[in-house]
């Protein structure tokens, strides 16, 4: 098996024939298999699932914050995939027909690294794709010297890596610990940290924006969005054994003390 595409979902009944058949209808040859983990209250509809390459597994939601009920979701996709290589999947989101050949024909299989594709967003309200709006600071030296150095982080859907990448972090990475942390980000600064991440300038995953995206919770002007900046900032410290000192902490470390 060379591909094992981890979808992770939750209450998308709506989306997740889109997401299941953008998988189906992949131009690759070689064997690859979908798995998904579901935490709705309802199952999904079993005429959806009746591919041999669905593995469809059903659990009641294992975590009253999101991003650790995505976290577990995804360690269980995890303990069950076969392939070499995994995609994880947002089940909202969808995947351009050539996202498994591309990844193969690029990168060595074999090879211990994370890669983190390029996206365009889909409106669900007007159902339209949109170019993907990049952060130009993170381009910067001197920002990424002065304030941080982080790169962008596309989303959950667009990070695929070798099966070993998801062994270590789940071995190595206490994910209870960071409750306002998403999968995107723990994985991201993870393989930054070993020099294991990458960047594919393909665009190859379609990322939905709606009303129920995990990050819509996190407005700069609540006291959630900067206890998050905070966890994301000693994450990193953990992780790495390293204290960082630049404006981000500063800043993110006063505001979350006056709030």
């Amino acid at each position: 098996m060379f591909f094992s595409i981890i979808i992770n979902t939750h209450n998308q009944h709506e989306t997740i024939s889109r997401c299941l058949k953008s998988c189906l209808n992949q131009n690759y040859k070689k064997k690859f298999e979908i798995i998904v983990i579901d935490t709705s209250k309802k199952k999904i509809n079993s005429k959806l699932i009746k591919s041999k390459k669905i593995r469809y597994y059903h659990f009641k939601s294992f975590s009253k914050y999101p991003e650790l009920n995505q976290l577990r979701k995804v360690y269980e996709g995890y303990k069950r995939a076969k392939g070499k290589w995994f995609c994880l999947m947002d089940g909202d989101d969808f995947f351009k027909k050539n996202k498994l050949s591309n990844i193969d024909n690029r990168y060595n299989l074999d090879k211990k690294i994370l890669v983190q594709d390029k996206c365009i967003y889909y409106n669900e309200n007007k159902k339209t794709k949109i170019k993907y709006s990049h952060n130009l600071f993170k381009r910067n030296s001197f920002y990424n010297k002065i304030v941080n150095f982080w790169p962008e982080v596309y989303g959950t859907s667009s990070l695929s890596g070798n099966m070993e990448i998801l062994k270590y972090f789940f071995n190595d990475v206490s994910v209870k610990k960071w409750k306002l942390l998403a999968i995107d980000i723990l994985l991201v600064l993870y393989c930054l940290n070993f020099k294991s991440f990458f960047l594919n300038k393909k665009i190859l995953t379609i990322k939905s924006i709606g009303n129920n995206n995990l990050g819509n919770k996190y407005k700069i002007i609540n006291k959630n969005y900067w206890n998050r900046r905070n966890q994301q900032i000693s994450y990193w410290e953990n992780i790495s054994n390293n204290r960082i000192f630049n404006v981000d902490k500063m800043i993110s470390r006063f505001i979350e003390a006056i709030f």
